[in-house]
Order: structure tokens, then sequence, then C-alpha cells
């Protein structure tokens, strides 16, 4: 049994390249071939990166006098993030010989397998992508194929009406969906599509399973590990979050950031190896984060955190808390500073995890065992 897998991977987040290799071991653990279409939309190329950097038009003349320098600061974090994570890509996963640049050529040269399958990450949502991805829904797998979804995400509670016109039917050829999000399960629901809620692909490995292919960590002094994603209307709060919680914990503040231009508070570590990044999540004592596998590994390797919601597609963020009973764990400007005193005792989350972990790898076992 061989399944063609879809997903985001050519991009630049530790989420997507880290859930990336969580799915390749689910489905290797039950003896299943797997293989990622090697897909690159084609904003995602290091020339279209390149090339939105350096059209970029500043508003203000301070802007415009640093322009050089943060263009170079920008290209130099580019060619470092493409060895940083292509490299983990090719090094790391198991790739369709060819690479893809566009739907036409999935049509032309589609991949061969026995079932056709679209990934975890927010594949669904077309506010991320720029628009519906028909190669996401899996449009070009042979009509006879079976066509599965994985984890998918939405990340949002509601589509456009013209969205959904577009969108439904393609979901609809599916023969199974699986879900990352209970508001993903619900928002279809109201399509007549039964998905089934389960794991996001990085919780479906345990902690210890983590744990065993990470690098060690070689920093000694206590510190609290920001990884912020979004730049938005919250940057006052997160930066006051980050502070406040720092000084009362005694925290030294060390920051995961994409790029050498970074100005933002604490001390940067620029684009560490994929590995290495856990490893940080891992030594921290606190974690201050905005982003969807920030909170999940967080929530997995049972550390103590805050989430800050961003201003859009919070919902992912909402629903790992609530599924976990850590609701508490969100962040706002009115709470105060005592909040985190509070400790989280993890028994009544980590029995949730094991519970849905069981529980995906029922769903996959008996989807297969149908199948074959």
């Amino acid at each position: 049994m061989k399944v063609s897998i879809i997903t985001v991977l050519n991009t630049v987040n530790y989420g997507s390249a880290l859930q990336t290799f969580a799915t390749q071991r689910f489905f290797e653990k039950m003896g299943i071939e797997i293989e990622f279409v090697d897909y690159w939309r084609k904003d995602q190329t290091t020339n279209a990166r390149i090339h939105r950097i350096i059209t970029d038009k500043k508003k203000t003349l301070k802007q415009w006098v640093k322009k050089p320098l943060r263009d170079i600061l920008e290209i130099k974090s580019i060619k470092k993030s493409e060895d940083i994570f292509r490299k983990f890509i090719v090094e790391k996963i198991h790739l369709t010989p060819k690479t893809y640049f566009s739907y036409e050529e999935l049509v032309k040269d589609c991949p061969q397998a026995d079932v056709y399958a679209t990934g975890s990450d927010q594949m669904w949502n077309s506010g991320w992508n720029q628009g519906i991805e028909k190669s996401f829904f899996l449009e070009y797998a042979p009509e006879n194929k079976k066509r599965i979804a994985f984890a998918t995400s939405i990340g949002k509670t509601q589509f456009e009406k013209e969205e959904a016109d577009e969108i439904i039917p393609l979901i609809k050829k599916y023969d199974l969906v699986t879900l990352r999000e209970q508001s993903a399960v619900d928002l279809l629901k109201e399509y007549d599509i039964d998905g089934q809620l389960v794991l996001d692909p990085t919780l479906t490995l345990k902690k210890e399973d983590w744990f065993e292919i990470l690098p060690k960590n070689k920093r000694t002094k206590p510190y609290l590990l920001v990884y912020q994603l979004h730049m938005s209307h919250n940057n006052a709060d997160f930066t006051r979050a980050v502070q406040e919680i720092a000084a009362r914990k005694g925290l030294e503040i060390v920051r995961v950031v994409y790029s050498y231009s970074d100005r933002k508070v604490g001390e940067k570590v620029v684009l560490p190896g994929v590995f290495e990044f856990l490893s940080l999540i891992r030594g921290a004592g606190f974690i201050v984060t905005d982003s969807f596998h920030g909170t999940a590994f967080s929530i997995n390797f049972n550390k103590q955190f805050a989430v800050i919601y961003p201003e859009f597609f919070g919902t992912r963020m909402d629903n790992i808390l609530r599924l976990t009973n850590l609701q508490n764990r969100r962040y706002q400007s009115s709470d105060s500073i005592e909040k985190w005193d509070t400790e989280i005792v993890y028994d009544e989350a980590n029995r949730i995890l094991e519970e849905r972990r069981t529980r995906v790898e029922d769903v996959f076992k008996k989807y297969f065992e149908v199948t074959n």
C-alpha cells in the first residue's frame, strides 16, 4: 500500500517541517509506504522571496534609508533558511523524484500511488494560501483512486459563499476526512461532510519519541523562550508578556527568529536547525508563543507556557487549548502577572493526548484494513 501525500513542506516554518516529519513516522509505524509530493507554490521559491524583498516599497523616509541594509540581512536570512529547511526535507523526508511547481504539472505527470492524501497544516485555508489551491484538494489525482485528508486544518470558523461553492464539492470527493480542529469538524458538518477530529501529526509522537532524536541543548542558564510568528496588533502585549514573565521568574529571554534583521527584545537565535529548535523548547523554563506548533510542542513536552492569540486564525490555538483543558494558558492584557505563578499539572492533558493517539491510530488502521 502506497500513499502519496501533499502538504506544505517547502516553506520556511518549523511547524510545517516537523508535522511533515511526524506524518511520515505515523504512516511508517503502520507499515504504509509514504511519499510526499515535492511541491512548491510559486510564491515559496527562493527567487520569489528575494524578489518580494527587493521590490518592497517602504512608506517612510526612515524605512527607505534603512532599506539597503535590511535587504542585505533579509537575503542572507533567506539563504540560510533554504539551507536549514530544504536540507531537512531532502534528508529526512521521502520525496517524489520529480519536483512540481504548479497544479498543471501535477495533472500532466501525477505521482503513482494507491491512495492520495492531503496532509496537515492549513491546507484548506484559502486566506493563508492566497487563494484556493486545487493541488491541496487532490484534483490532480486519478478519479478512480481513494482520497483522504490527514489532520488537515482549515484555520477558520466559516467560509465565504463563493469559497464554499468551490471548496465543498472538492472535499466531498474524499473517502475519509480527518481534521486537526473541532471548529473545522463543525464547519464541514454544516455542509453535510462528516469529518473526524484527530491530533496534529506532531502530537501523535510522544515526547519520549521526540527526545530520542533531539540534539543536546548546550545552554546552562535558565531561559524564557519566545517563538513569535505574527507581527500584528498585539505586539505591545507580546513584548509586555515576555518582559513581565521573564522578570518575575528570573529568566533570560531567548528568541527564535527567522531573520537577521529582527530587532525585538531578547537574545536572538537566528534560524536554528529544525531539531535544534525543538531542543530549545525542551530546555526552556517558560515559553511565550503565538504559534500553533509552538503551543502543541509546549503541551507535548509538558512545559510551562503562555499563548498570545494572533490577529487572524487564532481558532487553531483555541482548539488545542480546549482539547487539553488548558484554556487558562491564554495570555490577555487584563491578566495579573500572578496568574503565571500557577504551574500546569499535566496529568489530565497527558491522559487526553494518549487517548487521542490511540483514536487516530485506530481510525487509520481501520481505513487501511478495509482499503486493502
